[in-house]
């Protein structure tokens, strides 16, 4: 009889001891709002969690590289409308330079906003970022991983915009505006009409590069739009997984502490019984 006792208390007090590990386990799971504490307590989920955090450690770098491209395209593409404008305005100077009604003296001034112009678009070219690297590189851009498999650049090669060498925008402008210093009108319209159709020629590829940027910009918005809605729907998703339950955790914590209360207080009842109880 007295074994028979010592065991069920030996039993009780295991009991117990779950019951107030029970009690700890649902404690935690509240306050820090996460029910798989162990890959043990839901297998399957552990392992999607660890998949999803991966996921968005990706995620969050591809999302930071695509904030960058986002910005470098969007200092380009305003350097772009600054150079759209400028060679916009700089056939129509040399088309007024070559009117009839035009003086020397006009000439000239066309001629001194030309140079302006030229050392404005210069100025574009040498535009750095704010890490120093070049808006418009020499080379091919940088290409940016902003997915798996999806690498996308924030601007266009220098040559692409200004063109190189004798032909690049600058420099059509310098030659431009010497042709209407030429004193000889047969030379210096044979001059302007040269100059006219190469700034055209300029201005168009200016244009079509300001296009083409606007392209690069809607696929990096894109990208950073489906890197949020990702980011979202992966966050939800391991919410759903591994967050507690918090009103049935308090529900079940409750009645566990209910459930210890008693047994403890009938234990201490037990408890008080003599020796000669036991033994009946």
């Amino acid at each position: 009889m007295i074994i028979g006792g010592r065991n069920r208390i030996s039993a009780e007090i295991a009991r117990q001891t779950r019951l107030a590990e029970a009690i700890a386990r649902s404690q935690v799971e509240i306050s820090g709002q996460k029910r798989i504490l162990a890959p043990s307590d839901d297998p399957a989920g552990y392992a999607r969690v660890g998949q999803i955090q991966r996921s968005q450690s990706n995620e969050a770098v591809w999302a930071a590289n695509a904030d960058a491209a986002a910005a470098l395209a969007a200092r380009a593409d305003s350097a772009l409308d600054s150079v759209v404008t400028a060679a916009t305005r700089s056939v129509e100077l040399i088309t007024l330079a070559r009117t009839g009604t035009v003086n020397a003296e006009d000439r000239q001034a066309y001629a001194i906003e030309l140079q302006g112009l030229a050392a404005d678009i210069r100025a574009q070219m040498a535009q750095t970022d704010p890490r120093g690297q070049a808006v418009f590189p020499l080379t091919a851009p940088l290409a940016i991983p902003v997915g798996k498999s999806l690498e996308l650049s924030g601007t266009l090669q220098l040559d692409r915009v200004f063109g190189t060498g004798a032909t690049d925008l600058a420099t059509i402008m310098d030659d431009a505006a010497a042709a209407l210093a030429i004193v000889d009108d047969a030379t210096r319209n044979a001059a302007t009409a040269t100059a006219l159709t190469r700034l055209q020629d300029a201005t168009g590829r200016a244009i079509d590069a300001r296009s083409e940027q606007g392209a690069r910009m809607t696929l990096i918005d894109s990208a950073l739009e489906r890197l949020t809605n990702s980011k979202l729907a992966l966050s939800e998703e391991r919410l759903g997984i591994e967050a507690t339950d918090i009103p049935e955790t308090v529900a079940r914590m409750n009645a566990q502490m209910l459930t210890l209360e008693a047994a403890q207080a009938a234990f201490a009842r037990i408890n008080r019984k003599t020796l000669f109880d036991l033994l009946g």
